[in-house]
This record gives C-alpha cells, sequence and structure tokens, in this order.
C-alpha cells in the first residue's frame, strides 16, 4: 500500500509521514482536529480507496444473500448516484455503485471508494424516499469522509509503524493480502466497517448537508433513525450496533441544518419510491437466515495462555493472554481468542468469549458510581430482551471504589447461555465498563484470566 507520499515508494519516509507516526502512535495517540467536512488522518489514496473497496466488496457479495431485481437495483442506483453528485470531497475516482442486501434486518453501510449496501429492510421501512436518502446519504458520509481507511491507518500505524515508515507497503501485490498481513481483513467484519460515535457524527453532519443539496427535508435522516428505533425494535439491533448512536444526534442534526441557510426544499416523497415498495412487497420473502453456530458443531476457541502481554490504551492499560486479540476502536476495545468473535445469521459479528471495554456517559447529572451503572446494565438490557442481573456488588479495585455485577444472557452460539461479569469505575465524566465474556459452561474456567486481567488495570488519565 502506497502512502501519501504518492504511487512511488520511496526509500526513506518523508517528514509528513514520520509526523502522522508520531501523532499516532501508541501512547502518542493525538486527535486529527477536523475541519469542515475534512477527512481524518490516511495513509490511503482516493484510488487505493477503490481498490479496498471494490476488494472488499467482492468477499461481502460473497457472505451476503443479494436482492438482485433489476427494477429495485435500478431505482436504488438511480437515487444513490444523484445524491453522491452532491457529496463533498467527492471525487471522480469512486465507484458508487449501490447494492441491496435480501434480508429483512434493517441496516445500511459504505465500504471505502463508494460500495454502499442496503438492506431490503430498511427500504421497507422508510415512510417516504426522504428517509431513504437519509440512510443513503449518511453511508456516502462514511465515503467521502473516507472512514474506513482511516480506521485501517490507525491500525496499521498501531501494529507495523516500521513498515509504514519504510515505504514498502503497497509496492506490490493486492492491497487485499498486504492488509491480511497486519491482521486487517476485508469483507463483513471488517474493521472497515467499525464505524465510531464521532465517525457517525461526521456521517450525519454530511449526510444532512447532503439532502440539503439534493431539495430533501435534511430533518428526514434524524427521522429515520428514530422511527425504526421505536417501531422496530428488535430489527434495528444490528444497525445501531454497526452505527453507534451519537449523544444528541437530533439536536446536532438540527444545528447543521441552520448553517446550510435558507431551505432549498422539503421533498419527501416520490412515484419511483412508491413503485419500488410495491414491487418489494410482490417479490418472494427473504430466505430464512443461516443460523447462529450450533453447540455441537462449534469448535471452542484454545485455552487463555498464561503468558501475559500488556495492552496500552488511550485511557488505560491492562494485560492479556498473549494468544488473544485485539481490536480497537475509538469507543472501545475488544480483546478476544481466536474463534471469540462469531457470525450470526445476517453477517453481524458477536462476541461470545474475551474480554470487551468501553467508556460510558450516564445521561443523568451529579450521578453516583452505582446508579450510573445499572443504568448502564438497563442500556444493555433494552438493546438485548434475554440479558438479566443476577448480582450486584459493591467492589474495591486497586483502591478504587467499583461496581461488579454477574449477569445472563443467550450466547451468540446457538443453544447456550453466556454469563458476563460487568466491572464499573468511574474515570472523570464516564463509566469505565469491562464485560468478562464467557458461554455459562465455559466461565469457570476463564475466571483466572479474567481475574487477572482485572487486577492488572490502570487509568492512564
Amino acid at each position: 500500500m502506497v502512502c501519501r507520499v504518492g504511487s512511488k515508494a520511496r526509500k526513506k519516509p518523508t517528514a509528513v509521514v514520520i509526523f502522522a507516526w508520531l501523532a499516532m502512535a501508541p501512547g502518542v495517540m493525538l486527535g486529527v482536529e477536523r475541519l469542515q467536512f475534512k477527512p481524518g488522518f490516511n495513509l490511503f489514496s482516493p484510488q487505493q480507496d477503490v481498490q479496498v473497496g471494490k476488494e472488499s466488496s467482492a468477499q461481502v457479495d460473497k457472505q451476503m444473500r443479494l436482492l438482485n431485481d433489476p427494477e429495485v437495483l435500478r431505482y436504488v442506483n438511480s437515487l444513490g448516484k444523484k445524491l453522491a453528485s452532491y457529496a463533498p470531497n467527492n471525487t471522480s475516482e469512486y465507484a458508487w455503485q449501490f447494492k441491496i442486501v435480501n434480508s429483512t434486518e434493517i441496516n445500511a453501510f459504505a465500504l471505502p471508494g463508494g460500495f454502499i449496501y442496503v438492506n431490503r429492510g430498511a427500504i421497507e421501512a422508510a415512510e417516504n424516499e426522504a428517509q431513504l436518502a437519509g440512510v443513503m446519504a449518511h453511508e456516502s458520509g462514511h465515503v467521502v469522509m473516507r472512514h474506513g481507511t482511516h480506521m485501517a491507518s490507525q491500525a496499521m500505524l498501531a501494529q507495523a509503524p516500521l513498515a509504514i515508515l519504510g515505504g514498502i507497503l503497497g509496492q506490490s501485490g493486492s492491497l487485499t493480502a498486504q492488509l491480511a498481513e497486519l491482521g486487517i481483513g476485508l469483507g463483513v467484519n471488517s474493521l472497515l466497517l467499525k464505524n465510531s460515535r464521532s465517525a457517525e457524527s461526521e456521517a450525519d453532519e454530511v449526510g444532512t448537508y447532503i439532502l440539503y443539496q439534493a431539495a430533501y427535508d435534511p430533518h428526514a435522516m434524524a427521522q429515520f433513525f428514530q422511527i425504526i428505533e421505536k417501531k422496530y425494535p428488535q430489527r434495528t439491533l444490528q444497525f445501531f450496533s454497526d452505527h453507534p448512536n451519537p449523544e444528541n444526534r437530533i439536536k446536532d442534526v438540527d444545528a447543521e441544518i441552520a448553517k446550510l441557510g435558507p431551505p432549498r426544499g422539503s421533498k419527501t416523497a416520490s412515484p419511483e419510491f412508491e413503485a419500488t415498495k410495491r414491487r418489494l412487497a410482490v417479490l418472494p420473502p427473504p430466505p430464512k437466515a443461516l443460523g447462529v453456530p450450533k453447540a455441537s458443531t462449534y469448535q471452542p476457541p484454545p485455552p487463555p495462555s498464561e503468558h501475559m502481554i500488556r495492552f496500552d490504551g488511550k485511557v488505560f492499560a491492562l494485560s492479556y493472554p498473549d494468544n488473544w486479540q485485539v481490536q480497537q476502536s475509538e469507543d472501545g476495545v475488544a480483546l478476544f481468542p481466536s474463534g471469540g468473535m462469531v457470525t450470526g445469521p445476517e453477517g453481524e459479528t458477536a462476541q461470545a468469549y474475551g474480554v470487551a471495554i468501553s467508556r460510558y456517559r450516564p445521561q443523568q447529572g451529579n450521578w453516583g458510581l452505582v446508579d450510573a451503572t445499572q443504568e448502564l446494565a438497563e442500556s444493555m438490557r433494552q438493546s438485548n430482551s434475554t440479558l438479566r442481573v443476577v448480582q450486584q456488588t459493591g467492589m474495591s479495585l486497586q483502591g478504587r471504589s467499583a461496581v461488579s455485577v454477574l449477569l445472563q444472557s443467550a450466547s451468540p452460539i446457538e443453544g447456550q447461555r453466556e454469563t458476563d461479569h460487568l466491572v464499573t469505575l468511574r474515570q472523570g465524566d464516564y463509566l469505565l465498563a469491562l464485560i468478562f465474556i464467557a458461554p455459562e459452561g465455559a466461565f469457570e474456567s476463564y475466571r483466572p484470566t479474567f481475574d487477572k486481567m482485572l487486577e492488572s488495570i490502570e487509568l492512564t488519565n
């Protein structure tokens, strides 16, 4: 993969690349100040966005069932390309291909370079064309803000800074193979799709701008998110898993609209949208889901290694088994063994083993640790109806007050129950939440490892 230094590999790192490495390297991570619609730090060129997106799209097409009805595809591509023509930072290199996943789940996602997938369920759930346009404009925002390759760039600098500085990436072969060597896979479970709340906020801003320029009601995007959350709670869990819900989404969208100037239009409906809805209604229903991994065929991960290594994050550090993997996003970190992440019926990823760590900001003002933990547990329960609290107690962790909550729920492995141990600490205005995860029958064998990890944690700011 070629760095920003251009299409020809250089033997010596440039000052720009050295500065980028110093800014993003673990321990000295500095956020890139975002100007209006200015993409964040990126080692990829826009042309390479298209290459990575094309290779990843080929894998997605094999992993997901697509709807290939010509009439519906024609409408979705026509609408998508119209919206993309209003996108800021648009380049002639972007592919702008729109595909339909034949699933009733309400979801949509974008790959780098303009490869956008919209679930059939999202089209059916939209009450008017402006709402569907809002979903597609939001995904177009991820493309032009280059969120996927931004995340990949961060991961590459964390994992192989010397390779980046040496300029050896992208000199030959496919980007897919070179990214795989760095542990960055493509397809449905790709790091390219792990957007943070800040990325979602940026995509909202760009999506609002696109709707405004295209003369649609710019409120429609945020309205769609509200409608599906209330009207289809069980069908939208994956949407909000893939699209972390930014705080104050409606308020922020309203503020963005106020910056855009006098209204250009308030279009919501179209005959083409209504015809597409009628067409979907007479098509055969989506095939039944493939199902989650069955307990009888699922191969459990290897036991945790006794040798622990250190993970140093932005706000905490801890030790973990050296045969586990680390998956980072702006919102948190997942540490898990090989096979600890499983794929669900619609290609979504769920963690069946390991530890998930994130920060949670309580909704209330002057909050106490116990009340905020209960609020978090209730938020988790609302998105997982099988979750129940077994026990909650106070504890001390390295001289700090903490709360321990034992939870049980259905495991993403079919036929199994799951035990989750939630531990919370106060960190400024946030809760630091650690969730130790394993199937019920395996939890006790993982407990010594979980205890070691918990005892090793250090807050870094």
